[in-house]
């Protein structure tokens, strides 16, 4: 077992069970979740195949703690990369493969059943404009599973894009507060576009396919402290509008 980075042995405790729980009921919330996503709101990914032996690859060869940080659209953007990032078996053989995610507490746990799914679906509630105890607990709690070798998925524009695009002037640095630590650490970029209707709403339209890609990228900064914070989460910020340039740049040239 890892060792505590700066938490209690209850939390810890509670992180574990929640992990174990959460795969004991692995089988009936994923089907569940698989068939609204699929069936009931009918959406799809290209290539499925492809996405899911590249998603494999990519952590397969990791050699440290790995975030995955994509592009932020709708609420529940958490749920689609999880349905198409790997299949329900695969998730159940290798646990660790399917991220935690880091929703807003006051947004996701005022009902007990989106309470009920996101303690099941490996969810790290996070408390904006909290008191920094909190604050600092949450980031230790995020510390603890990814040196535990599960992989932690934050969005690091901090917020969803109101404009569908990727914000390079404003956004958080919250994934470099958490990666500062770490000399070169990886990173899994992720962006997504629905292909149908496009970016920003608070949930997917029916029948939307998304364009999902994705590159590990290995992070290198000379600063330290906030500096190396504040660059690290530039470098991932700029990637992923490289990515958004060369999906609408593709999206052109088929036309």
């Amino acid at each position: 077992m890892p060792k505590s980075v700066d938490l209690r042995k209850s939390d810890i405790l509670f992180l574990e069970v929640q992990r174990l729980v959460g795969r004991c009921l692995l089988l009936v919330l994923g089907l569940f979740v698989r068939f609204m996503v699929k069936n009931y709101y009918r959406i799809s990914v290209e290539d499925q195949a492809r996405l899911q032996n590249e998603y494999r690859v990519l952590i397969a060869g990791a050699k440290g703690p790995l975030i995955l940080c994509p592009n932020h659209l709708t609420m529940v953007d958490s749920v689609i990369h999880a349905i198409f990032l790997n299949s329900i078996q695969g998730y159940f053989f290798n646990y660790a493969s399917l991220p935690w995610s880091v929703p807003e507490h006051t947004k996701f746990y005022r009902k007990w059943h989106w309470r009920l799914v996101c303690y099941l679906g490996k969810c790290i509630p996070v408390l904006r404009n909290g008191p920094p105890e909190e604050s600092r607990r949450t980031l230790a709690k995020m510390r603890y599973v990814l040196r535990r070798g599960d992989i932690l998925s934050i969005f690091p524009e901090g917020r969803r894009s109101r404009t569908g695009k990727v914000d390079t002037k404003d956004f958080s640095y919250a994934t470099g507060q958490l990666l500062k630590l770490e000399e070169s650490p990886e990173v899994i970029c992720l962006y997504v576009r629905g292909k149908k209707f496009g970016g920003f709403a608070d949930f997917p339209n029916r029948n939307e396919e998304f364009h999902f890609s994705m590159e590990k990228i290995k992070l290198h900064s000379e600063f330290k402290g906030m500096k190396r914070a504040r660059d690290y989460s530039s470098q991932i910020i700029q990637k992923l509008h490289t990515m958004e340039d060369e999906y609408f740049a593709n999206t052109v040239s088929r036309q």
